[in-house]
């Protein structure tokens, strides 16, 4: 198969580098298998792009804990447009995972895109600082997340939120954990039937077999390559990537029953590593029932959005991913006309 990217969006990444001083032509920094620490530094660039936009002043943040089974403290970052609440009418809102191959990044980090989302979109977004590998190995992240999901069930009422029109959503890392969440919801029969509204899952990191060059022709393309995948899988699940007993909790591609998990947003480039993935896990929830939206953006790689903000496929995408958030508020006035 032949790759290549997008003209457009392939011009507007030049753009993006050049506002953050990168010289265009150099190439994507690469760091050998297992060295978590040069992809934490890397992330520096994430953050450096992100400063780029203006700053999004109407909305507030507000900073809660919800308690672990370990008795730790996950923090949770609530995110609300400016406005007098007196919470008569009950809203929806979004439990938010964020990315970092598992091993890095911070609500704090992708906290620009937050506050877009929620200023777009009038939904409050709950984003997680769930504990990262290789300090907090599989099951801590996806428990860490599931946590705040009870808390968020548990306080809602009291932060002005309907229970029944609650989202998870996620990129990349916290794609794969908004996946395991809605699974693991499903399984131990969180409180409302169905007990989450939706799943957007943004780019998702679903399976952990996914840790070898599996074709040459995309690997110049990718930038999230396979070595980040090796590094990302094995240090959450402590070397045992790809081999035969892992959790479908820790890896969403391995669950063999996918009936009954909630309506589905899910999206990926085709010059993602995880193109396959995504596009396979898609096919199966249609295959059992699930209401699916299924987006492959032809010609952009893996964190697309952030590489070529400028571009009009990255536009398109935002308005895909928050229609699929706004569909919450839809259920509302759905409920009011019935």
């Amino acid at each position: 198969m032949k790759y290549e990217f997008d003209s457009e969006f392939d011009g507007c990444v030049r753009q993006t580098f050049q506002e953050v001083g990168i010289p265009p032509d150099q190439p994507i920094p690469r760091f050998a298998r297992g060295d978590v620490g040069g992809r934490r530094e890397g992330a520096s660039f994430a953050k450096a792009v992100l400063a780029l936009d203006a700053e999004v002043t109407n909305v507030t943040r507000t900073a809660y804990m919800a308690k672990a089974d370990d008795g730790y403290e996950v923090p949770v970052l609530a995110y609300q447009v400016k406005q007098d609440r007196d919470h008569a009418t009950l809203e929806p809102a979004v439990l938010y995972l964020h990315g970092g191959g598992m091993m890095f990044g911070s609500a704090e980090l992708f906290e620009p895109i937050t506050k877009s989302d929620v200023a777009a979109t009038g939904v409050a977004h709950f984003s997680v600082n769930y504990r990262v590998a290789p300090e907090a190995p599989h099951p801590t992240p996806v428990e860490d997340c599931y946590a705040a999901l009870l808390w968020l069930h548990s306080q809602g009422k009291a932060l002005g939120i309907d229970n029944s029109r609650i989202a998870v959503a996620g990129l990349s890392a916290g794609g794969g954990l908004a996946a395991a969440v809605c699974l693991l919801a499903r399984d131990r029969g969180l409180i409302d039937n169905p007990p989450i509204a939706k799943q957007v899952l943004l780019e998702p990191m679903l399976d952990d077999r996914n840790i070898e060059p599996g074709d040459e022709a995309l690997a110049p393309f990718a930038t999230w390559t396979w070595d980040d995948n090796w590094t990302g899988w094995n240090a959450l699940l402590e070397n045992r990537a790809g081999l035969g007993d892992i959790s479908a909790y820790a890896a969403p591609a391995r669950a063999r029953n996918l009936e009954e998990l909630p309506p589905t947003y899910i999206d990926v480039g085709t010059l993602d590593i995880f193109a396959k993935e995504d596009e396979d896990y898609a096919l199966r929830l249609k295959n059992a029932g699930v209401e699916v939206e299924w987006h492959l953006y032809q010609g952009v790689p893996h964190g697309f959005e952030l590489r070529g903000r400028q571009s009009v496929i990255v536009k398109q995408a935002y308005k895909n991913r928050r229609a699929a958030v706004q569909s919450l508020l839809l259920r509302s006035e759905r409920a009011k006309l019935s």
